[in-house]
């Protein structure tokens, strides 16, 4: 009888959740904000969970829709804020698309990582 074996990450997940999963860096390309808002993730229904890090020296704020501003929003702290959602926890807003703005000059930067259903 052959053996059963999970070799991977993506084996096990296939077993476990009987589905396989892939990621991308940095979906929509949009990594750099300047005073006008952007979107930072699409509307993905395949999407099982995303992280957005701001790499930057000012604060992002980030909505599931396009009115975000700095009074709207969640705030990414300088060098090092961070959001992430998986769908477990999180439901819907991880298949939202979402949106950032950064308000100070020069801007920010961001990296932005999500997981979907393969």
């Amino acid at each position: 009888m052959p053996e059963n074996r999970v070799k991977s990450l993506a084996d096990l997940l296939e077993r476990e959740f009987k589905v396989k999963t892939s990621y991308r860096i940095n979906p929509t390309n949009n990594t750099a904000f300047v005073d006008d808002m952007q979107q930072v993730l699409g509307a993905n229904p395949k999407r099982l969970g995303f992280i957005v890090v701001n790499m930057g020296a000012n604060a992002i704020w980030l909505a599931p829709r396009d009115s975000v501003a700095e009074d709207f929003g969640i705030e990414l702290v300088p060098n090092g804020g961070i959001i992430n959602m998986i769908w477990n926890e999180d439901f819907e807003l991880v298949a939202l698309p979402w949106y950032g703005i950064s308000v100070a000059a020069p801007g920010t930067t961001i990296f932005v990582v999500e997981v979907q259903v393969f």
